[in-house]
């Protein structure tokens, strides 16, 4: 990757983060392939965690499979993720796990975090909702292959175009198309990522965009969601109680 002098290079100590981040996923790596085994044997679970069933169409993996999925690209790499595990306010954080163990942190169905990987992204989050401008900020902090810290934020808008039939790994699902456009200050360079979302419930079923400023190009698909009818009652009901909330774009 090409480094650029205007990124904000992290100090040693601000690494904590991803210690603890590490050690996380670790320990539902471990707890999962735990619960996946019966008997001395593993579950289809637990195959696919550990990459059992190598060299199969990632689609038809997850139609074997009864467990939340995604199929995912990065680096010239297919792969069948299955969710780990999940948590935060709402279940918002879900984590995925390929056979060779590399993991696919989402918040809110876009990439927050990575592991295993070659260079890793530490944490990309927005600071804000999007203002009367309707811009916002994204931040990303990520880790090169050779081991050195850095950050960088940008100022975002996103555009989103009307709903349009869009082929999934086992379904086919009327999605709008958003594009994030960011202007990156600390590189002065530009991006453009896009997902497609749910109109209505916003549930993001895929995207593709770059993780950080000339960083790799992550592509994903959702494959067997993870929510469920009843979790969109609950929160719709959750933000007409709160007026104040203003829903995310």
């Amino acid at each position: 990757m090409r480094r650029d002098k205007r990124y904000k290079r992290v100090p040693t100590q601000g690494r904590r983060k991803a210690v603890l981040l590490r050690l996380l996923l670790l320990g539902s790596l471990v707890t999962g392939l735990t619960a996946c085994a019966k008997g001395g044997q593993l579950t289809p679970m637990g195959a696919t965690l550990m990459g059992g069933r190598q060299g199969e169409d990632p689609a038809a993996q997850a139609k074997a499979l009864p467990y939340a999925t995604l199929v995912a690209h990065l680096q010239g790499n297919e792969a069948l993720l299955v969710m780990a595990h999940r948590t935060g306010e709402r279940g918002r954080d879900t984590y995925w796990q390929a056979g060779d163990r590399a993991t696919l942190h989402l918040r809110d169905g876009l990439p927050a975090s990575t592991a295993g990987f070659e260079a890793t992204l530490l944490g990309r989050w927005h600071s804000a909702e999007p203002g009367p401008t309707g811009q916002y900020r994204v931040h990303a902090h990520w880790r090169d292959a050779d081991g050195q810290e850095w950050q960088d934020e940008a100022v975002a808008s996103l555009t989103c175009d009307a709903a349009q039939p869009l082929e999934l790994p086992l379904t086919r699902l009327s999605l709008e198309r958003c594009t994030e456009r960011l202007d990156w200050v600390g590189s002065d360079t530009h991006s453009r990522g896009t997902f497609w979302r749910e109109p209505g419930s916003e549930r993001i079923w895929g995207g593709d965009m770059a993780l950080w400023p000339h960083g790799p190009r992550l592509r994903w698909q959702v494959a067997r969601p993870w929510w469920s009818d009843a979790e969109d009652t609950e929160r719709d009901a959750g933000q007409s109680s709160r007026p104040d909330i203003v829903p995310s774009s």
